[in-house]
């Protein structure tokens, strides 16, 4: 992902920035970063479920957003359905990959997978969007 475009996103939605989503470079890419900060954790002391789910969607909106920009015909997304599977509590910060969004235009749908990691690289959860989309004005 570009890092640019990556960190405007960030920096455009006012939650994101409460939230302090962040950037790391992890195989020559930029991910977002969700951190291990004290008002992210629960009553146990690792990060909220919550939390992960938001940082998970932002990146996989972000993929899409991009995806769809290559495409001249003004495509937008309409709504989502999403299921997140937790492996394991995140104890630390957590970075998340979304793999390239599979799109398929002639449904108006497109799937996204990512994988929230911890910084040992172990997959923490998984979240699977499906988005429904728009084209144009509609």
């Amino acid at each position: 992902m570009n890092a640019m475009r990556l960190a405007q996103t960030l920096a455009s939605n006012p939650f994101f920035q409460f939230a302090k989503l962040g950037t790391v470079n992890k195989n020559s890419e930029e991910h977002v970063q969700l951190g291990f900060d004290s008002f992210l954790k629960n009553h146990i002391g690792t990060l909220h479920a919550g939390a992960l789910f938001t940082a998970a969607q932002a990146d996989a909106k972000v993929r899409l957003l991009q995806a769809l920009a290559l495409h001249s015909h003004g495509w937008k997304i309409a709504t989502y359905t999403s299921r997140i599977s937790y492996k394991r509590p995140a104890k630390g910060p957590v970075w998340i990959h979304t793999a390239a969004p599979t799109i398929d235009f002639d449904n108006r749908v497109a799937h996204t997978v990512s994988t929230l990691n911890n910084e040992a690289n172990e997959p923490l959860a998984e979240l699977h969007i499906q988005f429904t989309l728009l084209q144009g004005e509609q």
